[in-house]
This record gives C-alpha cells, sequence and structure tokens, in this order.
C-alpha cells in the first residue's frame, strides 16, 4: 500500500506542473484554446517564413559542410591513417547540420504560428463584433486579448459603435417629437381648429425634412 504522504506529493506535484502549463499557455495565447484560429491565414504565413529562412538554413549548412570537408582532407593528407575516422565524423557532423537545421525550421514554424495567433485572433474577434453591428445590435463592445496586436483596434471599433449610439439616441429622441406633433395634429383637426392643425402639419413637415437631409448627408462620400 503506498504511503498518503507520498500521494500527497505526487498530486501536489502534478498540479504545480499542470499549472505551469497553464501558465505558459495563457502567456503565449491568452484564453484562447487553439492555436489556429484562422488555418489559412497562419499556415501561409508560418510556410513563407519557413519557405524564405530554409534558404539561409541551407546555404549556412553548405559553407559548414564545405570547411569541415576541407579541414578533414587536411588533416588526411598530415595523418592517412585518421582517414576512416574522418569520413567518418564527416558524415556524423553533415547529419547534424542537418538536422539542427531542421529543429530551427521547425521552431521558426512554430514561432510564426504563434505571432500570426495574435495577429488572427485580434481580426476574428474584430469580425464577430462587426457581424453584430451588421444585425442591428449597437451594444457590440469589442475587446482584444492581452497578448493580441493591434490594441488600437478595440478602441476606435468601441468609439465608432459609441457615436453609433449616441446618433441612433438622439435620432429615437427626434421620433418621438415628431410623434408627439402627429397626436397634437390630429387633436386639432379632430376639433376643427384648421389653422392650429396647419400649423402642426407645417412643423412637422419641416422636421421630417430635417432628418431626410442628416440622413442623406450620411450617404455622401
Amino acid at each position: 500500500m503506498s504511503n498518503p504522504a507520498a500521494r500527497s506529493v505526487r498530486a501536489s506535484s502534478g498540479t504545480a506542473h499542470r499549472g505551469l502549463l497553464q501558465t505558459l499557455r495563457l502567456k503565449a495565447f491568452g484564453r484562447r484554446r487553439r492555436l489556429l484560429v484562422h488555418r489559412g491565414y497562419q499556415l501561409r504565413t508560418a510556410l513563407r517564413s519557413v519557405l524564405g529562412t530554409s534558404v539561409l538554413v541551407g546555404l549556412l549548412i553548405f559553407v559548414l559542410n564545405q570547411v569541415n570537408q576541407e579541414t578533414s582532407r587536411d588533416l588526411r593528407q598530415m595523418a592517412p591513417f585518421l582517414g576512416p575516422g574522418l569520413q567518418r565524423w564527416d558524415r556524423i557532423t553533415l547529419l547534424s547540420l542537418v538536422f539542427g537545421g531542421a529543429v530551427f525550421l521547425a521552431g521558426v514554424f512554430v514561432l510564426e504560428l504563434m505571432e500570426t495567433h495574435r495577429t488572427a485572433g485580434a481580426f476574428q474577434n474584430l469580425r464577430r463584433r462587426l457581424e453584430e453591428l451588421r444585425s442591428g445590435r449597437l451594444a457590440a463592445h469589442l475587446k482584444l486579448r492581452r497578448h493580441d496586436h493591434f490594441p488600437e483596434l478595440d478602441k476606435a471599433f468601441n468609439e465608432a459603435v459609441a457615436s453609433l449610439r449616441t446618433r441612433t439616441e438622439g435620432e429615437i429622441a427626434t421620433l418621438g417629437r415628431l410623434s408627439s406633433q402627429a397626436r397634437e395634429l390630429i387633436k386639432e383637426h379632430d376639433r376643427g381648429h384648421p389653422a392650429q392643425a396647419r400649423a402642426l402639419a407645417e412643423a412637422l413637415q419641416q422636421s421630417l425634412e430635417e432628418m431626410r437631409c442628416r440622413k442623406s448627408e450620411l450617404l455622401e462620400p
């Protein structure tokens, strides 16, 4: 039977390990659970970076291998008995260079995915909020993750939405005033006061024309 104290130590160690992994994940991706937020964009960008870097890595491997072979040839000329060992060393060196280059390119690929994650995540969030606006929800609020790129987007978006809300509230107040004028117009008409009814009708027409002009200005380029 296992010792309860040992089980407690293992449990606390596992909890601390999971806590460390959770902290590292949050630092890298924020609270998003997926690395690939926009698969096409992130993979294309990462592959382009890897292809560009692979040219430099391949050139570096070629130069280092040539230098190593030249050194091995000089050593074989001075000490021919070292030939088999130097050939084995050349193969090991070349394989090490290729393996190191592959590991480096894999690291570039992962780091590029992490970097584009912060861009794709920001625009994915913005796209959702824009869809809310398109559906008529003026309560849309953009809040980017702490590690996302373009942190100024949320301020610009939220200020634009606040401006739309203010404009809409003003239009609602104007429509309420026009509705009151229409009710007064009907009352004056029912009371048989054509002069007062005509004055109210003219005021209502003027208010509607002003609203139409304001709306038309919004459509001007």
